[in-house]
């Protein structure tokens, strides 16, 4: 029998107060006692009561379509309880734990499948009495406006009513308001201007900034307010300032490993877990790349590297990933993965504003404008690929246009975006050859079909490396090429 309600990965109920919930609604807490109470009491607003029918194994009540309006409803509005196995007039039913599973797996299977998007539940088994269980199911109030079968429900008071078209577009526009606050203005508990450290804020205020802190930094959505006494730190001035931003945001780091193999079972090389302000896991990120990536290199005639990857690319990848991550997600981290074939970056979140993989390189969309902001008037300093780079967000969306060119440029093949259940974004990097292979070419220059003696000829590769030679008596040039399978330019 458990004692209360889970609150979540992030551990106590000042987090999801701080940094869960959209309307400002508290938290709903509750242990055994409070549940027999709430049966006492009858529905309400943030409570509804639904008996369940099984026949033989089967589950046949509620109906899943029925059940998912409710769930919807309260995702909705301003969050709530459903308790499975307690009829309206407030009698709790006999289960058994087979019974109790089944209806587990069925609230599961609706909360992913029949609600678009899917709504995030928390579900409690409470022993009312011996032989009386009961299944909670605790729905919050969400970011997102919900669809279920029935079409779109929003809680008032005791039951659910159907939302009209300019309901639905007013919610979906608050909704889309408070989750802009999440990343970029919203308050940490328990910290202040104190927490944050003079190092690391000081190089983003200007000269005025600088004579008044707190000031300086409120305009930068760093802290709240301008004055000390009461000013709290937002997330971006947690996620830019503090030199440990995971004690306040647990999952705000990046795990970064090696595998010897092409997947997850192989043999671990490396791993670090980077933690840190942004910029310097950025940094730090990067080195990692660096010095686990293999570079090979041949003479033409002075030495040429032949790396796996673009350090350009790569610094451009974690640079997105760090500043558009979805920070709500509370339950992952940002994850580098580096493979014998390939390069991987996990991202926790979908992609924000209505943006689609396939116009990621013509259009911007910011999900932490506060975070961006900083970063595009902070100096990168000397961080591997951040060439020609004098700041680290340059806002000109270029951004992934260069992760594009110079994958393809190195590789000679396209880089990867892909959605993992509308959840995750991945980003795949080819790994380039780093072994030069002799390859013995044959070039004629002809003017109306007579070779040109002594035409000079150049080879270039995509990725900068060429060979040169000059044709003989014939026309003809021999050259000694280093390929590294990618197509020449003669």
């Amino acid at each position: 029998e458990p004692g209360t309600a889970r609150l979540r990965e992030s551990g106590s109920s000042r987090d999801r107060d701080a940094l869960g919930r959209t309307d400002g609604s508290p938290v709903m807490t509750f242990d055994v006692a409070d549940v027999r109470q709430r049966i006492r009491l009858g529905e309400d607003a943030r409570w509804e009561f639904k008996e369940v029918v099984f026949r033989g194994n089967r589950l046949a009540g509620p109906r899943p379509d029925a059940l998912a309006d409710e769930l919807a409803a309260f995702a909705n509005g301003r969050g709530g309880v459903v308790l499975l196995g307690v009829t309206d007039a407030g009698k709790v039913q006999e289960m058994t734990r087979a019974e109790l599973d089944a209806l587990e797996t069925a609230v599961v299977d609706l909360c992913r499948n029949k609600i678009k998007p899917p709504v995030e539940v928390d579900i409690r088994r409470f022993l009312i009495e011996p032989g009386k269980p009961i299944l909670s199911v605790e729905v919050e109030a969400s970011y997102a406006q919900h669809d279920s079968p029935g079409g779109a429900y929003r809680r008032i008071g005791s039951s659910k009513q159907q939302m009209s078209s300019d309901e639905r577009l007013r919610l979906a526009q608050s909704r889309s308001q408070a989750r802009f606050l999440w990343f970029d203005k919203q308050p940490v508990p328990g910290t202040g201007f104190r927490t944050l450290d003079e190092a690391l804020w000081k190089p983003m205020l200007d000269a005025e900034g600088r004579l008044e802190p707190p000031r300086g930094l409120a305009k930068l959505a760093l802290l709240t307010s301008e004055a000390e006494a009461g000013a709290e730190a937002t997330v971006a001035g947690i996620l830019l300032c503090s030199r440990a931003p995971e004690q306040w945001l647990p999952n705000a780091c990046i795990t970064a490993t090696h595998y010897r193999g092409t997947d997850r079972s192989s043999e671990q090389l490396d791993a670090q877990v980077i933690t840190g302000p942004l910029q310097r896991q950025v940094a730090d990120t990067m080195k990692f790349v660096q010095r686990n990536m293999r570079v090979g290199a041949h003479k033409s005639p002075g030495r040429v590297d032949l790396p796996e990857y673009s350090l350009e690319a790569v610094f451009e990848a974690v640079v997105n990933g760090v500043v558009h991550r979805d920070y709500a997600i509370r339950g992952s981290r940002i994850r580098l993965s580096m493979f014998a074939d390939r390069l991987e970056i996990n991202i926790p979140g979908s992609l924000s504003n209505n943006l689609t993989i396939s116009d990621m390189s013509a259009r911007q969309s910011t999900r932490n404008e506060a975070v961006v902001s900083v970063l595009a008037r902070l100096p990168v300093a000397e961080i591997p690929g951040s060439r020609n780079r004098v700041f680290f967000m340059e806002r000109r969306g270029s951004g992934v246009p260069i992760i594009m060119r110079e994958t393809q440029a190195l590789s000679g093949k396209p880089p990867e975006y892909r959605l993992l259940a509308d959840s995750d974004l991945f980003l795949t990097l080819p790994a380039a050859p780093t072994t030069a292979n002799p390859r013995t070419v044959r070039i004629t220059v002809e003017e109306g079909g007579e070779g040109i003696a002594g035409a000079q000829v150049v080879v270039m590769y995509p990725n900068g490396v060429r060979a040169a030679g000059t044709a003989g008596e014939d026309g003809v040039a021999v050259l000694d090429l280093y390929s590294t399978e990618l197509p020449v330019i003669v």
